[in-house]
């Protein structure tokens, strides 16, 4: 028997066996559309925690030099900058108030920091240009609180006057500089903290590890350091719960379908054990029974997994879930392979009976 003519022949008994092709279809849908609504919101849940452990804030190290002791000069600011596992690395002085040099002491001061490396690391120009060293931005909180009328005018604190050439915006995760005046510092410049803003959540221990032999601290307390490290493990952790309770859940429901849909083509081969063994005894082989019994199980698996699919998705959508349509074409592929898989046995216990056989049983 040709392809054409199996499928052909498992057409028309799809259409003359409607009851148990329904089933089968109903059971692939209930498959797909049940993995979806619940296992799709799991997933949903576990690419967000994905997504907040890559966000900027959770994969920031920050070093600080606890003694004071110019631990972190421009040169080993720029060569962590330049780590593979490095997004970003700044640093920062500590800040100095500073005040309008054209309205003098008795105008509302504002924080200024001097940024030791790449200035766009921490800030995005928003008027004006970059500020050459000794020159500065400003937030726009910062320039009404400073009375800069247009964002552009200087600076003083005291006892050193800095031109303000621009504004800017502060990028995550240094919003704490949204409220002052960002300083590009001189080459003589040495940073009292830096922060490092590594690649992935999961680099941030790397990036820990390789920062601190960059430095070559003395001592140990010379360095103080903040680390996401155990915020990142704990997450990870989390991330690979949800992906087993995820994965305990599809084969949960795949098997349990698989199990029904075995009963109810077993009793389908059953019912209709004259029809096969008449095959066998017109010269019908062991697996053209086999490939008819799975192919007319994969018809209505088919069309039963894209209605499960679309009513599963709507149902995530309800609740606020966005499995996503990888994981849905996943899921379509999965309950019909097991749909399929499913009819295995029962195709086998067909085709191994012998036809004189199932021809006498009244």
């Amino acid at each position: 028997m040709t392809v054409r003519q199996l499928l052909r022949e498992a057409i028309a008994t799809v259409r003359t066996s409607r009851v148990p092709s329904a089933l089968v279809a109903l059971l692939t849908a209930v498959m797909c559309a049940s993995t979806l609504a619940t296992v799709g919101r799991t997933v949903s849940a576990e690419r967000e925690i994905q997504a907040r452990m890559d966000a900027a804030g959770s994969k920031v190290v920050v070093l600080r030099d606890a003694q004071n002791k110019a631990l972190l000069p421009p040169a080993v600011v720029d060569a962590i900058a330049h780590l593979s596992v490095t997004d970003r690395a700044i640093g920062l002085t500590v800040p100095v108030d500073v005040v309008n040099g054209a309205i003098g002491p008795g105008s509302t001061p504002a924080p200024s920091w001097r940024v030791i490396g790449d200035i766009s690391a921490v800030a995005t120009l928003e008027h004006g240009r970059w500020p050459r060293p000794g020159e500065a931005l400003v937030s726009e909180p910062a320039r009404s609180q400073l009375g800069l009328t247009d964002g552009y005018g200087w600076v003083t604190s005291g006892t050193e006057d800095v031109a303000v050439v621009g504004t800017f915006t502060a990028r995550a995760p240094f919003d704490t500089l949204a409220c002052g005046v960002v300083i590009a510092a001189t080459p003589s410049d040495v940073a009292a903290s830096m922060h490092v803003v590594a690649r992935t959540a999961a680099d941030a221990q790397r990036v820990e590890s390789l920062s601190i032999s960059l430095i070559n601290a003395p001592f140990a307390q010379d360095l103080a350091i903040e680390s996401p490290v155990s915020l990142a493990q704990l997450q990870q952790q989390v991330g690979r719960d949800l992906g087993s309770v995820s994965r305990s859940l599809v084969l949960g429901v795949l098997g349990g379908g698989a199990l029904l849909t075995a009963i109810v083509v077993l009793a389908d081969v059953l019912v209709r054990r004259k029809d096969l063994g008449r095959r066998r005894a017109l010269g019908a082989t062991r697996a053209t029974i086999v490939a008819l019994v799975m192919v007319r199980t994969a018809i209505p698996a088919l069309l039963g997994a894209g209605v499960g699919a679309a009513v599963g998705l709507y149902l995530a959508n309800a609740l606020n879930a966005q499995p996503g349509a990888t994981f849905a074409a996943s899921i379509v592929v999965l309950s019909t392979l097991a749909a399929i898989s499913s009819s295995a046995l029962p195709a086998v216990y067909a085709a191994h009976r012998d036809p004189v056989e199932v021809l006498r049983t009244p």
